[in-house]
């Protein structure tokens, strides 16, 4: 039905059109016939399908040409004087050809004594005209408003979920390198581990490849990512880096977008943990209740000088605000950014 309605292919428009010219010219014969009981259906039929022509016609030629090439121009005044001529020039043809059929048999009280074609009755059926084109002129528009509107919401709906695939697949590989380079110095220290570490970064990998490409996960599985990617950047630092990593509440009933604990929990040793030589530390904390989901990640700063704005504006974290825009909309979840003098904390509170 939709298709029917909207599809503005040229098949579906001769089908619709036609189909609401018989429906017009029959619901208008019927009418007209309860009226007259003295006529037959047939003769008000044929009547009232030859007069239709010219209301269509006329409202054909307002709606594709003098709405858009006058009206929509601001050309008003030119628009008014050549609506009114075209239903002047409508009417005198239509009651000529009609020949005072159509009038002496529906409407014999408006028809001269000296002929059907008087200016005084041009006018009024011009008037008549104008009424009926004026309703189809509305019924036009009103479906074209109504077809602008769904054709907007489904470009928005496609925009947004190819900005949400663009923020998800905007995925930064520099841990992968890292690791790699990590396993081929564990492989010749201590090659027994190397199987471990394989396997974790085949988790990852297999998450970003498969789940990724969906709009909700299971909150569980993007804990077993991160858990996993917690493992593998230790490899870098060692005994020397601390991580917190708190769970509270029943996160198996809950759902969140791929990835979004990822990017917090990446964003501290990114930004945090890759510049400071001494004693970094990570805080993660995830706790699901009351149908929200609580995120919260937080990393020491480094020692060494670094611009902590580049964290605060970085890609990641930008992007991701976006992408929670797209999927919660602006008032569907909270991002709490905290730059303090020692530490740097992300929190989201979001709808499970």
């Amino acid at each position: 039905m939709n298709r029917f309605l909207f599809d503005n292919r040229f098949n579906y428009q001769v089908i619709r059109h036609s189909l609401f010219f018989l429906l017009t010219v029959l619901g208008f014969a019927f009418i007209l016939y309860l009226q007259k009981d003295q006529s037959s259906f047939l003769s008000v039929l044929w009547l009232t399908f030859g007069n239709a022509i010219f209301f269509f016609g006329y409202s054909y030629l307002t709606i594709f040409l003098l709405v858009p090439e006058f009206l929509l121009k601001r050309k008003i005044l030119l628009f008014i004087l050549l609506f009114i001529l075209t239903g002047i020039g409508f009417s005198a043809i239509k009651l000529v050809i009609s020949d005072q059929i159509f009038s002496f048999a529906i409407s014999p009280e408006n028809v001269p004594e000296r002929g059907i074609i008087d200016l005084r009755f041009v006018v009024i059926n011009t008037k008549d005209m104008t009424f009926i084109v004026a309703l189809f002129c509305i019924a036009k528009y009103v479906k074209d408003y109504i077809y602008s509107e769904r054709y907007s919401k489904v470009l928005e709906a496609q925009t947004k979920e190819a900005q949400r695939k663009l923020f998800q697949s905007q995925f930064d590989p520099h841990f992968l390198f890292n690791t790699i380079n990590n396993l081929y110095a564990l492989s010749l220290l201590a090659p027994e581990k190397t199987y471990e570490v394989i396997h974790r970064i085949k988790i990852v990998l297999n998450y970003i490849n498969e789940e990724i490409q969906k709009e909700f996960v299971e909150l569980p599985e993007e804990v077993n990512l991160v858990e996993n990617y917690i493992q593998l950047e230790k490899l870098r630092y060692g005994k020397r880096l601390k991580v917190e990593f708190i769970q509270a509440g029943n996160l198996e009933l809950y759902k969140i977008p791929p990835m979004i604990l990822f990017i917090l929990v990446e964003n501290c040793f990114k930004h945090g943990c890759s510049f400071d030589a001494g004693s970094p530390w990570i805080k993660i904390d995830i706790k699901a209740e009351n149908g929200k989901i609580f995120l919260k990640a937080e990393n020491s700063k480094p020692k060494t000088k670094l611009k902590q704005e580049d964290a605060l504006k970085g890609r990641q974290l930008s992007n991701l605000r976006k992408r929670l825009e797209l999927i919660y909309s602006p008032t569907g979840f909270v991002l709490k950014i905290s730059d303090r003098e020692e530490s740097f904390k992300v929190e989201i509170e979001i709808n499970g």
